[in-house]
């Protein structure tokens, strides 16, 4: 009898421990996927998806002919794979990621000449603002020479301006606004407690020509992604 009990109680408790293992799975498989399921661009504008949750080997495929894969990275070895695809003209297309024999998808509409939508410089060329839309939201990415960058910001527009929250190079909550002054585009640190950012105060951007904007956000996309992805 003996025996038989501790058969029984063994039974139970591997039941339970497999059990626990499903739900566990479900999660993982869950986390994977893109970082953006559908963005807004402009004509000529490049645009950044990245893959998350997953070291497999990926493939990037794009229909229609409005969009084309720029440069990828395939994920080899690494805990995250991106692709940036190029806007060629007006119209809708779809960029697909394959990994692990599933297919995610990312819409992407491209417009002709959204307010504030692009890769913005100052007349220096020092600062650089690239910013497109992920869904109902805009995302932005701030580079500014030798000083900070901005990874991230995300927000909205209401009355003609572009409201941007994130987090500063300290890692405090920081609020800029964008908006509109003929060609020029005005960005403006509404609250700020950074040391080096003063609050207030305004730059006068324009947008890039050529691959001015995209080759400055470059590197600020992959140190976001090696920072905190």
């Amino acid at each position: 009898m003996k025996r038989k009990y501790i058969a029984s109680l063994l039974c139970v408790c591997l039941l339970l421990c497999n059990l626990s293992i499903i739900p566990v799975k479900h999660a993982q498989a869950e986390k994977i996927h893109l970082t953006s399921k559908e963005v807004i661009i402009i004509k000529g504008q490049y645009a950044f998806i990245g893959l998350k949750g997953t070291d497999s080997k990926v493939k990037w495929r794009v229909t229609g002919g409005n969009i084309k894969i720029h440069e990828t990275d395939k994920n080899s070895g690494k805990t995250w794979a991106y692709c940036y695809i190029k806007a060629l003209k007006t119209g809708k297309g779809t960029l697909k990621c394959i990994v692990n024999k599933k297919v995610l998808k990312c819409r992407v509409n491209v417009l002709a000449k959204p307010a504030f939508i692009g890769d913005f410089s100052d007349d220096a060329g020092e600062v650089y603002l690239d910013i497109f839309k992920s869904g109902k939201k805009y995302v932005a990415f701030y580079s500014q020479f030798r000083l900070a960058k901005l990874d991230w910001l995300e927000g909205t527009v209401n009355n003609g301006i572009l409201t941007l929250n994130g987090r500063d190079p300290a890692g405090n909550p920081i609020t800029v606004t964008l908006s509109c002054k003929g060609n020029k585009r005005i960005f403006t640190f509404e609250k700020t407690a950074w040391e080096y950012f003063t609050q207030g105060s305004t730059i006068a951007l324009k947008k890039c020509r050529g691959k001015d904007g995209y080759e400055h956000a470059l590197h600020g996309f992959e140190l976001y992604y090696n920072t905190y992805i």
